[in-house]
């Protein structure tokens, strides 16, 4: 039997999250670039980010070249920042921003790419697209520690893509209660998902 799936949050009904969503008037345009196996996460964050800011964008797939969407979006005259870390023996040159530079350096008018998926799978993402690891990237460094409790993280150091965006926000917008909805949806939504666990036990 196939089961009702929310048209806006992908998710079956009984764990729909589009009551936890707040309306956020961002400035700085966020575009997610998703891996495949994120759409259909239950646990997954990104489609939190994507509903409440009224700039964002999300695309799906491993390969840029087969997002035409993308593409454009980053043909752009505007600054552009990919958010991911350093990889040792990097062959492209790319420069690295920190928060603070971007702010002095940049006006409002700028992009950031966020990867949406495991580590291994946005690793594979940086792997198969060049003009991935040629963008300027832009340094986080986070002001609390992550709250994620409903998936495993790759470290201590590690955010939710959710969380990634409210630290990116709050920071280069300096308006962290702004961008606090977005923490609350994402732990309304452990808090459904904790419920959920509990029931099926």
């Amino acid at each position: 039997m196939s089961r009702n799936v929310c048209s806006q949050c992908y998710r079956p009904q009984k764990t729909c999250i589009c009551e936890f969503i707040q309306p956020i008037d961002n400035h700085i345009e966020i575009g997610i670039l998703q891996h495949p196996t994120e759409v259909k996460q239950t646990k997954g964050t990104a489609i939190i980010a994507n509903l409440a800011l009224n700039r964002s964008q999300i695309w799906v797939g491993e390969l840029i070249s087969e997002l035409p969407g993308l593409v454009d979006w980053l043909n752009d005259d505007n600054p552009i920042y990919l958010l991911y870390p350093k990889i040792d023996n990097q062959s492209e040159n790319y420069q690295s921003w920190s928060i603070d530079d971007v702010k002095v350096k940049t006006p409002q008018h700028i992009k950031i790419l966020i990867l949406d998926g495991t580590w291994r799978k946005t690793f594979k993402m940086m792997q198969l697209n060049p003009e991935l690891r040629a963008l300027p990237r832009i340094e986080l460094k986070p002001e609390f520690e992550s709250q994620y409790k409903v998936r495993k993280q790759k470290d201590s150091g590690s955010l939710s893509t959710v969380e990634a965006v409210y630290e990116l926000l709050s920071q280069l917008e300096n308006d962290a209660e702004k961008f606090q909805p977005l923490l609350d949806a994402f732990n309304k939504m452990q808090q459904q998902q904790l419920a959920f666990s509990k029931k099926s036990e």
